[in-house]
């Protein structure tokens, strides 16, 4: 229940805009049905409300919407192949198999982006769990992908994220899910080598 009503206060605009149309139309109807000073006072204090609301979720960014953040500049670095962007989003204590931080970004990001151009990188269908500051990022994937005169369009993917929260944000840690292809048939790991 608290997560649905931090959704809806902070994180989703288009549902806290439906609650504030259904909250306005009850009091409109009240109004229009007892027409007395009073129930003008809760039309004009219902608007406030809303509007402090509105302003409210546009200051306010969540833990969720940090790690979605983090997670799209991440896939906007890959689109760009900006292997430094890359590295600034990846904890210090990062380790994927046999590789740490530095033979990571160096082995196997820049590698890739040399053999693979990627474009057009998306990402969606984020499920977050986050146990203080650890956080499980799940979500989908899809981008153009370019090497030689092979090219692949809308290319699905889906991936699990596991990230640490440092004083300069969420970083990535590790990288337990990988799967590209229709369903999730090809491990990404297996285009890194």
């Amino acid at each position: 229940m608290l997560d649905y009503v931090t959704r809806l206060l902070f994180e989703d605009l288009p549902l806290l805009l439906v609650a504030e149309a259904i909250a306005l139309a009850v009091v409109l109807a009240i109004h229009r049905r007892r027409f007395t000073p009073h129930t003008r006072r809760a039309v004009w204090i219902t608007l406030g409300v809303c509007a402090i609301f509105i302003v409210i979720q546009s200051l306010v960014t969540t833990r969720r919407e940090a790690l979605e953040a983090m997670v799209r500049t991440l896939a906007q670095a890959v689109d760009h192949g900006d292997v430094p962007a890359i590295g600034e989003r990846i904890d210090g204590e990062f380790r994927h198999g046999n590789h740490d931080k530095k033979a990571f970004l160096d082995g196997v990001v820049k590698q890739t982006l040399q053999r693979w151009q990627v474009d057009e990188a998306k990402v969606a269908g984020f499920k977050i769990e986050i146990n203080g500051d650890n956080a499980t990022v799940s979500f989908r994937a899809h981008c153009d992908c370019r090497s030689d005169n092979h090219v692949q369009y809308k290319v699905p993917s889906f991936w699990t994220l596991n990230c640490i929260r440092r004083p300069d944000g969420w970083k990535l840690l590790r990288i337990p899910k990988a799967r590209c292809g229709p369903g999730g048939s090809f491990n990404v790991a297996d285009l890194w080598h």
